[in-house]
């Protein structure tokens, strides 16, 4: 029985790495594809811009082919949710979203996303300044990712936190609960959703961003918090640099005294958020009991 339970836990080990490996090979297919669309349609107009890779990926980066590219890759997303849907949430009778869908909730999630862009905001500057080399990195990714179209902004703004909360936070961290100690698949899945963004600065602090959301999801058994939660990061950060003043930018003082307050608050109101759902820890009874019979 021991070994049938070993073989059980490593069964639903691997199974939760699907999700993030299947998610990074659609990304690759979608992303050579339309490169290759690009190349094509640039080749018609400049041919010597199939000699020069890196100008032919900032000009990919650029254009409109991009954001509708970005925009097919969250929508593939959508079969995430179905599946999401088949293992975890057809047939069962659930009333956990009411709690999560009251307005004092809803605001101070929202209050907690802005104020988390913020202080992330505010480190990253201070962080940039002092590391010079890891800014260049950087936003060679953020670049791409700043295309202000309407594909883009509804990819980033709604896909992207529906698409990613199902993959590590419903998929991921579920499955791999049945496998581990949850504090065990808790820690995973905010790796695993660092690893995903490709990018060392982005990925440290989506790795953070990663447990605070997982928290959410753990202790309302939902990916309903993290979503809003998500929703609200990414949004702000379009608007996030309105909302102080540009001479704040002059002082390392000033920047380190905003992000450790915003950062705070935004944990602080997370943790009140959490502390009023109740984790569902069938999971972990059902893989005791078996692990004991």
């Amino acid at each position: 029985m021991d070994r049938d339970n070993k073989r059980g836990s490593i069964g639903w080990l691997f199974l939760g790495l699907t999700p993030f490996f299947a998610v990074i090979m659609w990304q690759i297919i979608v992303t050579y594809i339309g490169m290759a669309v690009f190349a094509v349609q640039q080749a018609q107009i400049d041919r010597s811009i199939l000699t020069d890779v890196n100008r032919l990926l900032t000009e990919f980066q650029a254009s409109t082919i991009y954001s509708v590219l970005m925009f097919v890759t969250y929508i593939g997303y959508l079969v995430f949710v179905l599946w999401y849907y088949l293992m975890f949430c057809k047939g069962k009778q659930t009333g956990s979203y009411k709690q999560i869908l009251r307005p004092a909730r809803i605001i101070l999630i929202v209050i907690a996303g802005i104020l988390m862009q913020v202080g992330i905001s505010m480190f990253l500057e201070i962080l940039f300044e002092k590391f010079p080399s890891l800014f260049e990195s950087y936003m060679a990714v953020m670049n791409a990712m700043d295309n202000e179209s309407i594909w883009m902004i509804i990819s980033i703004c709604l896909l992207a936190p529906i698409g990613e909360e199902i993959i590590f936070r419903g998929l991921t961290f579920r499955m791999m609960r049945r496998a581990v100690p949850w504090q065990v698949a808790f820690v995973i899945q905010a790796v695993l959703f660092g690893v995903y963004h490709m990018n060392l600065v982005q990925g440290t602090y989506a790795v953070i961003l990663g447990l605070v959301l997982g928290y959410l999801a753990y202790r309302y058994d939902s990916v309903l918090p993290g979503i809003l939660l998500h929703i609200a990061i990414n949004s702000s950060s379009y608007v996030v640099g309105y909302l102080y003043p540009e001479k704040l930018g002059e002082s390392v003082l000033w920047m380190s005294i905003v992000g450790v307050v915003t950062m705070a608050l935004s944990l602080f109101l997370i943790f009140l958020v959490g502390k009023s759902g109740t984790p569902d820890v069938s999971i972990e009874k059902e893989t005791s009991v078996t692990e004991n019979a």
